[in-house]
């Protein structure tokens, strides 16, 4: 074999090894990329509100965003027994601390957001980013840390701020709650996929439903139309033909759009939210549900 023949053997053989190596290379490229359609998007100031993300990110399979500030909080800032930053700006109805980077949200279809409570509700960070980014179509799943204060407040203001959002109830989460509790709130929320539609005034909602007995019942009845009676300013109502199974709880605070049973067979939609201190089993939520007046309404549950 003559020595110019053999150079070339070994030139063939180097750049078919060095193509293979690459199409090795693209292979395990390509098992690294993830299709995600949902996203942890979060504001930490203190690191807990970041350790609970960090944490729902990994056990739902999320991209993780943080939410960074323009003007970064020191510990200065965050001293509420001052006249601090932070207590300015929670007191200013038209703060809106500037966010650093750009975030992109257009490929998610669900949004885990996360935040502390500061004075009971969300810091007005939060609103920066609902002002800057359309969310509408979105599914949004908040959770907050707090020491005690509960998420529903803050929920609340969310939904008055941008009525036109698919926000849910969310959860409030300790510096110490373990993976079990985390994953708990992921189940919950995949546990919400199923929904069916409900038409109220020839307009057309969407119902979220909760995963348990009294809703697979309720399911099993439908399609069916109800006429349904004016209660107290906050909510529509009627009495089912059949009794369904409960499992009722003291739920504090009815958000505008639930859809609750009240005893057995009393089916409720409210159309305002208050603090409460009946019980309901709660049957699922209609998303985007303005005042629905005064007046009975005829309302029909599609599957």
């Amino acid at each position: 074999m003559s020595k110019k023949l053999l150079i070339l053997i070994i030139i063939s053989l180097t750049i078919l090894a060095g193509c293979g190596n690459k199409k090795e290379e693209i292979k395990k490229e390509d098992n690294m990329q993830t299709n995600n359609n949902s996203a942890v998007i979060y504001f930490s100031a203190t690191g807990t509100t970041k350790n609970v993300a960090e944490k729902i990110a990994a056990k739902s399979n999320s991209d993780i965003i943080e939410i960074i500030p323009k003007e970064k909080y020191t510990s200065k800032d965050l001293d509420y027994n001052s006249d601090c930053r932070a207590n300015k700006e929670q007191n200013d109805s038209k703060s809106r601390p500037e966010i650093e980077s750009t975030i992109d949200i257009t490929k998610y279809d669900t949004i885990y957001l996360g935040y502390p409570i500061w004075w009971g509700t969300n810091p007005k960070i939060i609103l920066t980013l609902l002002d800057t980014y359309d969310f509408t179509g979105k599914t949004i799943i908040p959770f907050c840390t707090s020491g005690s204060t509960g998420i529903a407040g803050s929920v609340n203001d969310l939904r008055n701020y941008n009525p036109k959002l698919n926000i849910k109830d969310g959860r409030r989460f300790s510096a110490n709650d373990s993976d079990e509790v985390i994953q708990e709130f992921i189940n919950t929320y995949k546990k919400n996929e199923i929904s069916v539609k409900v038409n109220i005034n020839e307009e057309e909602y969407t119902v979220s439903l909760e995963n348990n007995e009294t809703t697979q019942s309720f399911i099993n009845i439908l399609p069916k139309e109800f006429n349904m009676s004016e209660l107290n300013g906050n909510e529509k109502y009627v009495y089912l033909d059949n009794e369904l199974p409960t499992n009722p709880s003291n739920i504090k605070k009815i958000n505008a759009g639930d859809v609750m049973l009240y005893g057995n067979n009393c089916l409720v939609i409210f159309y305002k939210s208050f603090d409460t201190s009946y019980s309901y089993t709660k049957i699922g939520h209609i998303d985007n549900l303005p005042d629905l007046g005064s007046d009975n309404i005829m309302v029909k549950f599609i599957k």
